[in-house]
């Protein structure tokens, strides 16, 4: 049994002050209570100065510290990226397998089922693709797109441990083979896609439950003509992910999707890429080309931009000091709604008794200084820094 205290604790459903965390030795919180309330005898670590907070779940993770996941699908990759998301106060993320060959999603889903029982902070897996408009395709390798086929689908299984995402187009594949999917376990969201307004509709009841990397990759609101973007603001039971680094998507926009989408609808994700977490990589590969960093944005030869160097702190810095998000709100959209977004709010997300014991401690200006997974600590000060 061990205590945690800090100045301030973000709970994820309210802020409090002279309170302290109680985790017990199966990494569970088991209260959350008043100072004056602390047993005696109890092993206690105080944070100060700094505040605690659920620890953030990012749900598309291509790659970081040098990997790329779509490239090296493996146990190896999947540990050095995990490695460098604990720095960015990361406790839960999926590895996001970008459209590819079909030996690379064979090999992910076996390496992320592995990574689960033996990598702390490995929740599931996020197939972006094959199901794709090839219209939208962004970066992805137009030749590894497909047309929905029941073969290709089996190899969409669900983690035998953890979560899986597909994101999919909603314009390529019928509203009963979302339902398929859905009946298996996947959570489906639409990305790289033109879905009209009724398009999104229709997959929504038939078991869609999100957008991907809402405004890229999608076609765009006009007046008359909602796209997949309008469709997605106006649809009050989808959650939409947003990549914040101020690159993917305008201030004004981003803030009118914050204004728009219900709380708990609008979730931050990195969508970062290998050189995440690795500053001295200026040049990689994925996707089968050359991709660069210059002016601190993944780039094509063509200048087009190829993911992020985002991570899921600086998202939050991103809302909170460009946006005028409230820090609560800007740490749940990291944390409480992620997790809800895969199911896992019932143990994840919120710093709450019989909750698992992941947590992140940000200093002041909300940069991470440790975090716990399970009620271990992951990192020291120095290591984060």
């Amino acid at each position: 049994m061990q205590a945690l205290t800090a100045n301030t604790i973000y709970t994820g459903y309210r802020e409090l002050t002279k309170h302290a965390i109680i985790i017990n030795d199966k990494g569970r919180i088991d209260a959350v209570i008043p100072l004056d309330d602390l047993p005696k005898g109890i092993k206690v670590e105080k944070i100060s100065p700094g505040l605690i907070a659920p620890g953030f779940i990012d749900l598309q993770v291509n790659g970081a510290g040098g990997f790329m996941f779509s490239e090296l699908p493996t146990l190896k990759c999947i540990s050095a990226i995990a490695e460098a998301q604990a720095k960015f106060g990361v406790t839960g993320f999926l590895p996001t397998l970008i459209t590819g060959p079909l030996e690379n999603m064979i090999r992910a889903s076996g390496a992320v089922d592995k990574a689960i029982n033996n990598i702390p902070g490995v929740l599931g897996i996020h197939y972006e693709g094959p199901f794709l408009n090839s219209n939208n395709a962004g970066i992805h390798e137009i030749k590894y797109i497909k047309e929905f086929n029941n073969d290709l689908a089996s190899h969409l299984i669900p983690s035998k441990f953890g979560k899986t995402i597909v994101t999919l187009a909603p314009e390529v594949i019928s509203d009963k083979q979302i339902e398929h999917l859905t009946s298996v376990g996947i959570i489906v969201a639409a990305g790289h896609t033109s879905a009209n307004i009724n398009e999104l509709s229709n997959a929504e009841k038939a078991g869609l439950r999100g957008v991907t990397h809402l405004y890229n990759a999608m076609s765009q609101m006009t007046a008359r003509s909602p796209g997949t973007v309008g469709a997605a603001l106006a649809n009050d039971n989808l959650w939409c992910s947003i990549i914040a680094d101020g690159n993917h998507v305008h201030d004004a926009a981003f803030l009118t999707a914050v204004r728009a989408k219900p709380p708990g609808k609008l979730i931050l994700i990195s969508d970062s890429m290998a050189p995440t977490g690795k500053s001295n990589m200026k040049i990689f590969t994925a996707c089968g080309q050359t991709l660069f960093i210059k002016n601190g944005r993944c780039i094509t030869s063509k200048n087009k931009l190829a993911g992020s160097l985002s991570s899921l702190d600086s998202a939050v810095r991103y809302c909170v000091k460009k946006i005028g998000i409230p820090i609560s709100e800007a740490l749940r959209m990291a944390s409480t709604y992620p997790a809800k977004a895969i199911g896992e709010d019932n143990r994840r997300g919120l710093i709450k008794s019989g909750y698992i014991a992941d947590l992140v401690v940000l200093d002041e200006s909300l940069y991470p200084q440790n975090i716990w997974i399970s009620g271990k600590k992951i990192c020291s000060d120095k290591y984060l820094k």
